[in-house]
């Protein structure tokens, strides 16, 4: 059963991965807090460690290609088990959306429209965001090549704008901070964003890739996403060395600091646009796959009927799921990568390794012949 037979092309995937990553510039302070000027090293440390994880994905995609993440939890755990750990996901997603819809909706109220009601910030974005649900993954994922290629153009524009900013100094000590710091923000970094590529299972069917293949654009994707995050945590250090620790958005700061002669100040604007686009895409791929994960679990003929009621629910859960943005941001250096871990990697672990034991999907394809 396939609710949505729109494809996704291998450049609309490694680009799609890229931007989802990318879209995550706006919680460097989770672990900049944490290794300061040593937070570039627990960047990189943070991808190697994620690499396992990927793997583990694409192992799922290839035994399963044309079934998503709730389809592969009936096959390999059964029905009853299966929709547990379905649930588990759907709640998982459903959370990333409502808390990236916070962050957004506060990040536009402080910076851009600081008298507008967060309702109206948050409603308006839902309901654009509910457009592009409605009309399939192609339209979600159509303009991911264009949103990475504005964010990533944005960041090396900003690089070259702050070099007379920059201290190379700003980088030492190096490797002085305890030796747990860096184990943290390694988890972090690993949990936060790049575990959260977790929802690809979700858009496994409609790749329109070889299923040997999707590793590849997999971590084609990954590793545009990665090195521009590294970018962005090594121009923020340079500029603005310690400092970076006691600041909720360091790229913000960083580009205030911007001006050249009279005519170009007010830079943090390219921030603000670059943050919009891609935590709008963010979004709209974590509404998608909300809303197709309750269809699958309800085995529903449509998942159209629910896009707005799910858009409701991500509104009223957004005002609910954390008191303010400092309280997000502690609990994501502190609380939410243990829990994230469990979702984005222990139970994707414990579906391949069932699967291999149970030697699905072919055993599954020998008993229906």
């Amino acid at each position: 059963m396939i609710l949505d037979k729109r494809k996704i092309s291998r450049t609309q995937f490694m680009f799609s991965v890229a931007c989802f990553i990318q879209s995550s510039s706006l919680l460097t302070s989770f672990f900049t807090s944490i290794t300061k000027q040593d937070s570039w090293i627990a960047v990189i440390l943070g991808s190697i460690v994620s690499i396992p994880t990927l793997l583990i994905y694409s192992y799922i995609m290839k035994k399963f290609p044309d079934k998503n993440l709730i389809e592969i939890n009936d096959m390999v755990f059964g029905p009853i088990i299966g929709k547990i750990f379905s649930i588990i996901y759907i709640w998982f997603f459903m959370t990333l959306s409502a808390i990236n819809t916070k962050d957004l909706g506060e990040f536009v109220q402080k910076t851009i429209l600081d008298n507008t009601p967060s309702i109206i910030i948050v409603g308006a974005l839902l309901l654009l965001c509910s457009w592009t649900v409605r009309n399939g993954i192609e339209i979600v994922t159509r303009y991911s090549l264009l949103f990475t290629f504005i964010a990533t153009t944005i960041v090396i524009s900003t690089v070259f704008l702050t070099i007379n900013q920059m201290e190379m100094d700003n980088f030492l000590p190096i490797l002085q901070q305890p030796k747990m710091a860096y184990v943290r923000a390694t988890h972090i970094i690993s949990a936060i964003p790049f575990g959260e590529l977790v929802v690809i299972l979700m858009l496994n069917p409609n790749l329109d890739i070889e299923p040997k293949k999707r590793i590849k654009y997999l971590l084609y994707g990954f590793l545009i996403g990665g090195f521009t995050l590294l970018l962005v945590v090594f121009r923020d250090i340079a500029v603005l060395s310690k400092t970076i620790e006691i600041f909720l958005l360091p790229s913000y700061e960083t580009l205030r600091l911007i001006s050249v002669y009279s005519t170009l100040s007010r830079v943090e604007a390219l921030f603000a646009i670059s943050l919009i686009i891609l935590m709008f895409f963010k979004i709209s791929v974590l509404y998608y796959i909300s809303v197709m994960g309750i269809a699958y679990l309800f085995k529903m003929k449509s998942y159209k009927p629910l896009v707005l009621s799910i858009g409701v629910i991500i509104i009223i859960y957004s005002f609910i799921v954390y008191p303010s943005i400092i309280a997000h941001m502690k609990s994501g250096s502190e609380t939410a990568p243990f829990g994230w871990l469990v979702v984005e990697s222990i139970l994707p672990l414990i579906t391949a390794i069932v699967a291999k034991i149970r030697k699905l999907p072919e055993q599954k394809k020998g008993m229906s012949s």
